[in-house]
């Protein structure tokens, strides 16, 4: 079928009135391209419903319209409309009838539209979102945040995602796979067609080329399925993300009556307690991210160069493996991980039965799961980069009879659509305790933490400091192995203290870190390195996101990334490196000497309060902790060209070493040793008061994003920068987004002016013009005491 983007003319307004006609649209309706997050436009204030969970910013009901015309030539074949993703309750309405809708606002769904339009004419499609303010416990979006699609074709056709291309065996001289399809006959009469089946290379080498005749009946489906054998074939993995172009192709003599292409890769999982995740045979470790679905300073909105980006800077920093926490993944985010070769791990859901807050998913959770699994697996189903499915997060109720049940049919309904893949959950020990958590909690402190007569503050406590022999204790055990026939991976969220402990005691159970905590990566590792069963760890989190911050107005962006809302790394994405076994290179992290002696306590999901930054003006003298990340056995620090002494820092030491001096200005160097041997060397300056920008820009097909570094007059990063910005744009693009951490939310951040954060901001612009074509981009970048900078793109 032809596949037509669906993007551009739409209008969009807040749906106030309750009795407006249904396409009456307000003079005020802001003319917008898709995607659109209509929510980051709110305001965002103190005192808002959905509070931290939401960053302080509250969704409403929006209406989003576009007028369209339909050719004549249209009529008696099938127009649809697929949406990747409504956030959340939406309805589809063609020349004011409903013709679909979706409850969940993660699906990517297809309506038809062909019965309501007018042929030759003008018409209008109109998408109402209703979006309560408590529906979500991070920052959502709201409205059609993905891409929209306009297909059509015949009587004779496949529908979206209906091709589909599955490896059945790999040996060494190739592979053979399968390519099946559903092809629809809408016609009054049987059909004697050919089907063309061709399948190419990156390079665009053919490696099948095959016609086959097939007979359709009338008003009939037919299961097209031919195995077909690839000499060579050049496998699918993190190394080598080889993809292959799948066309479908269906002719009635000459005459093409319908093509659908997919591009897909090959490659052959296996999972075991013996040997652990195995792609094409070779055994893998998952250094996992979890990330959220929104975009940053672009909000919930899902630009696919944005998420190859993210993608290809999470990878740089040692991640193989991304989580989608807790959501089915966007065709974006799949398609980057797809060419850059990054494995996933696609989560259906954060709640079952019982919410977690007010008005989420768990409403219409018992009437939709069905479909929309199968939304989900058709939208992976042809993406390699996907190898595991996760049927939920934390959930409440699954230590319940009706959550063993639940559990079951969950992964009962992703094998009977894909039986390629595995399933896991993220369980939380402590949540899945459910009614039993008192119990094991007073049984870990000797009877002090009885929630029916104890002290409240000694059953928290207990929580942090006993989480271990807590997740340990006998009663979860049991409900674990009620568990664990109904995933083919049982996923444990920090509960790293089983790893071990379970593979000697359950000798099939398979294993992984669903969410783990980055002050326990080299525990955790050591661990998944040691422990074939446990096939590898999933940080929470690899990216910065939007929401789940304290609810102290104007909080939005939560800093618990390795890298940041922008995409720079921070001290901990360059120490899980070095644990990682990527790199020996040391790194050296410094705390404020304001917070020397304070007790540091900055959550679990923080690695550390040190940073890049060694400019402390009116602190010299003072106490100071400098944090030393390195590889070997042994690491020097050097304070302008004095030795500090030497201290273990390995893996005996956690890969992690504090020397504790004076703040004194100048340069701090750190030098790792193996053996007695040097194996690498890290430097860190003083430096000045900004004085200019450094620029530099990543090109993409339809985005460019301009990196942004404040400097001192010699070039050094000014780390702990939050200095003003102001940005001038000439040319054919527009700005989509301007800020770095921390900057202040005005409707978004589409604002010519905003605040640097940790000494970077980022600018991203949507290009009017291809790469490559004539008419240049120019940027200027600005601050107060800062010298302009200029960047042509």
């Amino acid at each position: 079928m032809e596949k037509i983007k669906f993007n551009n003319g739409w209008k969009v307004w807040k749906d106030l009135d309750p009795f407006e006609l249904v396409f009456h649209v307000p003079e005020d309706a802001a003319e917008v391209d898709l995607p659109y997050d209509a929510m980051f436009h709110e305001e965002q204030k103190q005192g808002a419903a959905g509070g931290g969970y939401t960053g302080n910013i509250d969704a409403g009901e929006y209406k989003y319209y576009k007028r369209f015309f339909v050719p004549e030539e249209y009529r008696g074949g099938h127009v649809m409309l697929q949406f990747e993703g409504i956030y959340r309750n939406a309805g589809i309405f063609v020349n004011q009838s409903r013709v679909g809708g979706c409850a969940y606002g993660y699906t990517d769904f297809t309506v038809e539209a062909g019965d309501y339009l007018r042929y030759g004419e003008e018409n209008e499609v109109l998408v109402t979102v209703k979006c309560g303010t408590r529906s979500s416990r991070w920052y959502s979006g709201a409205g059609i945040y993905r891409d929209v699609w306009l297909i059509r074709g015949g009587e004779t056709f496949v529908q979206p995602y209906g091709l589909k291309f599955t490896t059945l065996d790999v040996d060494a001289d190739g592979a053979l796979a399968c390519v099946s399809a559903q092809i629809h006959n809408d016609g009054l009469a049987a059909k004697t067609l050919t089907v063309s089946v061709h399948v190419r290379d990156q390079e665009g080498r053919t490696a099948v080329d095959q016609r086959y005749p097939v007979r359709i009946n009338s008003r009939s489906v037919l299961d097209f399925r031919k195995n077909v054998y690839i000499d060579g074939a050049k496998l699918w993995d993190e190394y080598a993300p080889n993809l292959y172009e799948i066309t479908l192709t269906i002719l009635e003599g000459d005459t093409v009556l319908d093509e659908t292409a997919v591009t897909s890769g090959i490659r052959r999982l296996s999972v075991d307690a013996r040997h652990g995740l195995r792609v094409n045979g070779k055994s893998v470790k998952l250094r996992g991210a979890c990330i959220h679905h929104d975009q940053g300073i672009l909000g919930a909105a899902a630009y696919e160069d944005y998420e190859y980006r993210r993608v290809k800077r999470l990878k740089e920093a040692g991640f193989n493996a991304i989580r989608s926490a807790h959501n089915p993944a966007s065709q974006a985010l799949l398609n980057a991980c797809d060419r850059l070769g990054v494995y996933v791990m696609d989560e259906l859901v954060d709640v079952w039965n019982k919410s977690k807050v007010s008005y989420d998913y768990a409403i219409d959770f018992e009437r939709s799961w069905q479909e929309d699994i199968g939304h989900m697996v058709d939208a992976d189903y042809n993406h390699p980069s996907v190898i595991l499915y996760s049927t939920g997060n934390e959930i409440f109720e699954i230590c319940t009879e009706k959550g063993f049940e639940t559990s079951r049919m969950l992964s009962d309904r992703f094998h009977a659509l894909d039986a390629t893949r595995y399933t896991t959950n993220g369980i939380n020990g402590a949540f899945a305790a459910g009614d039993n958590l008192a119990k094991i909690v007073d049984d870990i402190t000797d009877g002090q933490a009885d929630t029916g007569k104890g002290d409240v503050n000694v059953f928290m406590a207990a929580m942090e400091r006993d989480m271990p022999g807590i997740v340990s204790h006998p009663i979860l055990s049991g409900i674990l192995e009620k568990l664990e026939t109904t995933m083919d991976v049982i996923g444990y969220n920090y509960m790293t203290s089983r790893y071990l402990k379970d593979a000697e005691t359950y000798t099939d159970r398979v294993m992984v870190g669903t969410e783990t905590y980055p002050k326990q990566i080299a525990e955790n590792w050591d661990a998944v390195s040691r422990c074939p069963a446990v096939i590898g760890d999933f940080t929470w989190t690899g990216w910065d996101y939007l929401g789940e911050v304290s609810s102290v107005y104007p909080d939005l962006m939560n800093p618990a990334g390795d890298l940041s809302i922008i995409g720079t790394r921070r001290p901990v994405s360059y120490y899980r490196e070095i644990v990682f076994g990527l790199t020996k290179q040391p790194c050296i992290a410094v705390q404020n000497p304001a917070s020397y002696g304070i007790p540091r306590n900055f959550g679990p999901w923080r690695y550390t309060d040190c940073t890049f930054g060694y400019s402390y003006p009116g602190q010299e003298g003072k106490p100071i902790m400098i944090q030393v990340y390195a590889g070997g056995d042994t690491v020097e620090l050097i304070l302008n060209g004095r030795s500090l002494g030497k201290q273990a820092c390995g893996k005996e030491t956690g890969f992690e070493t504090e020397f504790h001096t004076v703040y004194e200005p100048g340069e701090l160097e750190a030098v790792a040793y193996e053996n007695g041997k040097e194996i690498g060397r890290a430097s860190l300056r003083t430096a000045g008061t900004p004085a200019a920008v450094r620029l530099s820009a990543e090109t993409y097909d339809t985005l460019a994003f301009v990196n942004v570094d404040v400097v001192d007059a010699q070039g050094l990063l000014a780390a702990d920068a939050a200095v003003k910005l102001h940005i001038e744009l000439d040319g054919p693009a527009r700005l989509l987004g301007f800020g770095g951490f921390g900057a202040r939310h005005h409707k978004g951040y589409e604002g010519a002016d905003t605040t640097a954060g940790e000494g970077h901001a980022l600018a991203v612009l949507k290009l009017s013009k291809k790469t490559g074509e004539n008419g240049n981009i120019r940027v200027r970048i600005s601050g107060e005491g800062l010298a302009e900078s200029c960047l042509e793109i």
